[in-house]
Order: structure tokens, then C-alpha cells, then sequence
């Protein structure tokens, strides 16, 4: 029985099906998303989405619709959705059940004939396979498929035009076809020689729900050539291939089987995590980085930081080797930046070090390799290179002039949301466990120069750290503090002052902290940005771009801040925290069958019932709650 599954009565319910989508990436790039019974709801979902010369990834293949013909009946397989909430073909109804191990597969049920439909991408090639398996037939049976092409930028919205090629040119056992001249050709073709008839057409006004939810464009045509029919009978296979480059016929079937043996079973919860999390590490151009999360991100240096220890090795399908790959490229693209990059991404560097040399237990060949690195950073740091100041009391200070440089940086209609400068609270904790490991660091390295860049600041940072965060009437820890304001909004950064290895606080202020955010920002789906007691609270998370933008940071749930939570409370508590951060860990299991299957979304509301929002699959939130697995399984193995 597969780990995720959805029987019939699900399927057809379509407001229950069209909220669950299925992503699958590859290494080259591409991915395929859709929702479960194959209807697609944004303009980012496709089922071969690949990155072209341009740098940018492009809807290719919308979707395929299949139709089986019998006794002269057809009954057609596909869904699309159109204005008014008009439904058609209606293909959900014939739906008998979805799987997703190792794979996603369908099941249709039309007359006497069981269809299978499986779907694939393979691993190192712009190409997606699907598979047909006829598992009954009970007389003459034709298979229909029609592809729908879109040929545009993700971002964008494909509409009827002129200018769209109508001509395809045959292959074997397919056609080759490109929508537009600058695109590559997209070579379509089957297992099995196929009957092609030509048939170019506009399929218009297909609706995507969810961007019409965002306040977008919502409306798309897609182009369709024609169709291959195939005469098929009971226990037959049909493979249909989809990819940039032509290829061997023949084969399809064994490359199809090959390639599903390199796949994570996603046979429990801890399984689908790493099977997500390998989902988001791309290798293009000799160079290894971590997708942000699908569908709209890509690598980005902040979410890398947050996700790479738990997306690599804290994940026990990977290949540790990976960490220092991802780790390399993103020293390289700070250190070569020309931009002014946010405080927090050198101290996040420092931190994952630090991770990893304690997951590596080895710090003098780590410090052998990168030591000049955390040199030069500090240096840069201390020059102004990154968007903060170093006080004279030795904290560091953002200014005024950069109202949006740390983690809750959004801007709607113009305008900064939550604006935070000055003294930071995570800023700070961050440079305090930074100072302190690497004086560690220089002294079992005998590093003269590490010592005279660290000098005392350490000693500084703590007594100051107190002085200016600690809020004495409420017994925690001010957001931000500057020359206008101390401000007092209770939201997860002071947790950071908590959660790190080395804290300028006392054991009392710590539980007092972690007290205050059980109390007004611990839910079972992570940490709330804001507490719901505040006047600029908003616990649902929706609307327009501008509108869920003011939502982001004023309580929406973040997952990923859970990590930090779990590692504070086992800091404090030790092995008597266990259950709780079991149970935390344990409360997630079931987004295994929400929003993005097998994986956890970007954000939740903050007003329960917690619904899921933003992407799908979200690089930060899987490393999290792979690093807390990690921190459950040390505790117990210690215990």
C-alpha cells in the first residue's frame, strides 16, 4: 500500500483534489507539477518546465490529454478548467485511485478498460516519461493522446496569436515541433509506432485557480498539433516521451525502469522529507546549489544557508559530498558579489561551518579549507561590505537608510511592512555565536590573525547584548532596538538568542524567552511571525501580491523557525524536552497528503486551522524538520 494515496471519492470532489498538487524535479532543471488528477491550476504548473538558454525556466508541455475509444464511444481522461467554473472533459470521474511511491500514478476506470498512467522525469535530461499500462481491456481499444503546449516563460501567460508555428515534423515514432523560432524543438514521441493526425488548435480560456486566488492574470490558450492514436490491448505498456533532444524508441521502457530505481522509496515520513529535499539540489554549469522552493524561486543565498545542513546532512539518502559542493558555490557568489548583501548572510556562513564541523568532526582540515574565507568575511564585515555598521559598543547596527535587509524584508505598495534597523536581536545573537565559536576556532588552530580580527569583542558584544535587548517588564528580548524606537513585538528572532550553541543570556532570560513564544507564537505548524495580541496582526494569509505581502511577516507561520525552536528547547532541557519536540516533529507528518505532496509548504496561516500557502515545497521548511529528525535521533541514541 503506497505511503500517499487518494481513493475514488476524493478524486472526484474536485475542490478537495484541485488543493493537492505533485512536484517532481530533476538535476538538469526541469519539473513537472500539476494537481492530482492532472487539471493544472497555476500558470507555473506543466508537466516539462525546463530552463532554456535565457536562464529562466519555460512551460513547454502544459499537459496531455488522453481519450479511449471503444466500440466508437470516446471518453476523455483530461480535465481543464474554464470560465464560469465550467469543467470540461470531466476525466476526474473515471479516476479510481492516485499513488505516489515511488512515483505518481492514476488509475482510470472507463467501461471494461483499466488505464495506468504514470509519471517520470528523467535525471539528467530535459525529458519527462509517462506511462501507460493497460491492466484491462475487454475488446478493441484505441488510446488517444493530445498534447497542449504552451512554449513561455513561467511567469508569463501563452495567448492565440499568429505567430505560433503550425507545422510539425515527423520522427520516429513521433514529431519534433517548437512553438516559436527562438525555442528549442520539443520531441514527442511513443514507445510504440503511433498513428499522428494533424490537428492545430487553440485550446482557449483555460482558468488557473490559484493565480486568479493572487490577483493575477489568470486566463491562458495552449496550442495543440494534433494527436497520436495507438491501438492497444489488455496488459500492453505505452511509454510517451517528452524531451529536447530526440530519442531511441526502443529503449523506453528499460530507461524507464532504470530510472525508477534510482528513486527514494517515499514509504514513510522521513522519506518523502529527503526525497523532497534531494528534489531541490540542481547542478548547472559545474556548479551545485539548492532551489529555494517550487514553483517560482531559485537558488537564493539566505534560503541555501537556512536549508543546507538538513537538506544534506542531516538527509540520510545523500551524499554529505553534496554539502561542500552547495557550500562552494555559495562562498564563491558572496565573496564575488558586488552587491550589499544582508548582515546576516556572513554569519550564516559562520554558522553552517560550525554545523558542519560538528557533524564532521574535524575542524582543522575544515579550517584548513576555508579559514582565509572567514578571514576575508570578517574583514568585510568589519569595512561595511555587508549592510551593517559595527557600534562602538561592538554590536552590530543597520541603518536607517536599510529599513529591509534582514529575513522580514517585504515591501507592499512601495513600502517596507516590517521595517527593522538598528541593533537586530537575531543580527546579533548571530554575531555573538560567531565571535565566540571562532575564538574556539583560533585557538585550536594557533590562528594569530583569526585571534587579532576577533580581538575583544566578544566580552563586548555580551555585556551590550544585554544592556539594549533585555526587556526587563516583560521578560524577554526587544525585536529592534535604534535612536526612535525599542521595539517590543513579540515575534521568533529573540529565539535565536535561545536556540545558538553560544548565547549572551543567562538560563533564566532563556526559558523566559522560550516562554514567551509558546505563549503567543508556537502552533503545531511552526512559529508565528507576529503575536496574535499585536493590533497589526494578520492571521490569514491571501490576496493580492500587496495584501499577502502585508501578511508575510505580521503572524503568518513560518515552518523552517521550528528547527530553532526545537534545538532551543533541548538546549534548555535536555532529554526532558524530547517529547515535546517528538510530538512537534510527529504533528507534521500529515502535510504529507496537503498542498504539496510529500513535502512542506513555505508558509501556513496563522489563524488555524493553519492552512498551507506559498510554495508547494520549500527548501528551509524540509531542512528544519530533517535537523530536528537529527536532533531526536542524537538525543535518543545518547539517552
Amino acid at each position: 500500500m503506497s505511503y500517499i494515496k487518494f481513493e475514488k471519492d476524493r478524486l472526484v470532489n474536485l475542490e478537495y483534489a484541485l488543493s493537492k498538487e505533485l512536484i517532481r524535479s530533476n538535476r538538469a532543471g526541469s519539473y513537472a507539477g500539476t494537481s492530482i488528477v492532472g487539471c493544472n491550476t497555476r500558470k507555473y504548473h506543466g508537466l516539462l518546465v525546463s530552463p532554456l538558454a535565457d536562464g529562466h525556466k519555460h512551460v513547454l508541455l502544459s499537459g496531455i490529454d488522453e481519450t479511449i475509444i471503444q466500440n466508437e464511444k470516446e471518453f476523455r481522461l483530461g480535465i481543464h478548467q474554464h470560465p464560469g467554473d465550467f469543467y470540461f472533459p470531466h476525466g476526474h470521474r473515471y479516476l479510481t485511485g492516485f499513488e505516489a511511491d515511488p512515483i505518481p500514478a492514476l488509475c482510470y476506470r472507463v467501461g471494461g478498460v483499466i488505464l495506468k498512467k504514470e509519471l517520470l522525469l528523467v535525471q539528467e535530461e530535459e525529458r519527462i516519461l509517462i506511462k501507460y499500462t493497460v491492466e484491462d481491456a475487454h475488446s478493441q481499444t484505441i488510446l488517444r493522446l493530445q498534447p497542449f503546449l504552451a512554449f513561455r516563460n513561467i511567469h508569463q501567460l501563452s495567448k492565440e496569436n499568429m505567430d505560433a508555428n503550425i507545422k510539425a515534423e515527423e520522427i520516429r515514432n513521433g514529431i519534433k515541433y517548437r512553438m516559436y523560432n527562438h525555442y528549442p524543438f520539443l520531441y514527442m514521441q511513443t514507445s510504440k509506432k503511433a498513428k499522428i493526425i494533424t490537428a492545430p488548435d487553440w485550446n482557449k480560456n483555460n482558468v488557473y485557480r490559484e493565480e486568479q486566488k493572487r490577483g493575477y492574470e489568470f486566463t491562458e490558450d495552449l496550442f495543440t498539433t494534433g494527436y497520436f492514436e495507438l491501438q492497444v490491448k489488455k496488459g500492453e505498456t505505452i511509454i510517451f516521451s517528452a524531451g529536447l533532444t530526440e530519442t531511441s524508441t526502443h529503449n523506453l521502457n528499460s530507461k524507464f525502469i532504470s530510472e525508477i530505481n534510482k528513486r527514494i522509496p517515499r514509504n514513510s515520513f522521513e522519506h518523502n522529507l529527503c526525497n523532497s529535499a534531494q528534489q531541490l539540489i540542481l547542478t548547472k554549469n559545474k556548479e551545485t546549489c539548492i532551489i529555494a522552493g517550487f514553483h517560482w524561486y531559485n537558488a537564493q543565498i539566505r534560503e541555501t544557508l537556512l536549508s543546507i545542513t538538513g537538506t544534506t546532512l542531516y538527509n540520510k539518502q545523500s551524499d554529505p559530498k553534496i554539502f561542500i559542493k552547495i557550500f562552494d558555490t555559495v562562498i564563491k557568489h558572496v565573496l564575488n558579489s558586488e552587491e550589499l548583501l544582508p548582515p546576516d548572510i556572513p554569519l550564516l556562513i559562520i554558522r553552517t561551518l560550525q554545523k558542519y564541523v560538528a557533524y564532521a568532526h574535524n575542524c582543522e582540515s575544515v579550517w584548513k579549507k576555508y579559514g582565509k574565507h572567514i578571514l576575508t568575511l570578517l574583514r568585510q564585515l568589519k569595512e561595511g561590505k555587508f549592510i551593517a555598521k559595527i557600534h562602538d559598543n561592538g554590536l552590530l547596527y543597520i541603518p536607517e537608510e536599510h529599513p529591509t535587509s534582514t529575513w522580514m524584508g517585504e515591501f507592499s505598495d512601495g513600502k517596507p511592512v516590517t521595517p527593522r534597523t538598528g541593533f537586530v536581536v537575531e543580527i546579533n545573537a548571530l554575531w555573538y555565536n560567531a565571535l565566540q565559536y571562532l575564538t574556539g576556532v583560533a585557538e585550536l588552530n594557533n590562528s594569530d590573525s583569526l585571534r587579532k580580527e576577533i580581538s575583544t569583542f566578544p566580552e563586548r558584544v555580551k555585556h551590550f547584548f544585554n544592556v539594549i535587548f533585555v526587556n526587563e517588564e516583560e521578560t524577554a528580548l526587544y525585536d529592534f532596538v535604534n535612536e526612535n524606537e525599542m521595539n517590543d513585538d513579540i515575534r521568533p528572532n529573540q529565539l535565536f538568542a535561545v536556540s545558538l550553541p553560544y548565547s549572551p543570556l543567562n538560563d533564566f532570560l532563556k526559558k523566559a524567552v522560550l516562554v514567551k513564544i509558546e505563549k503567543h507564537l508556537l502552533t503545531e505548524k511552526g512559529l508565528r511571525t507576529l503575536s496574535p495580541k499585536s493590533p497589526k496582526y494578520i492571521g490569514k494569509y491571501s490576496g493580492n501580491e500587496n495584501e499577502r505581502n502585508r501578511a508575510r511577516h505580521q503572524g503568518t507561520i513560518h515552518p523552517w523557525l521550528i528547527g530553532e525552536y526545537c534545538e532551543a528547547r533541548l538546549n534548555l532541557y535536555h532529554d526532558q524536552g524530547l517529547k515535546i519536540v517528538e510530538n512537534i516533529y510527529k504533528q507534521f507528518e500529515s502535510e504529507m497528503s496537503e498542498h504539496g505532496l510529500g513535502s512542506i509548504s513555505e508558509l501556513y496561516d496563522g489563524n488555524p486551522p493553519h492552512t498551507p500557502n506559498g510554495a508547494i515545497s520549500y527548501a528551509p521548511s524540509i531542512g528544519a524538520l530533517l535537523r530536528v529528525k537529527m536532533l531526536i535521533d542524537d538525543y535518543k541514541q545518547n539517552l
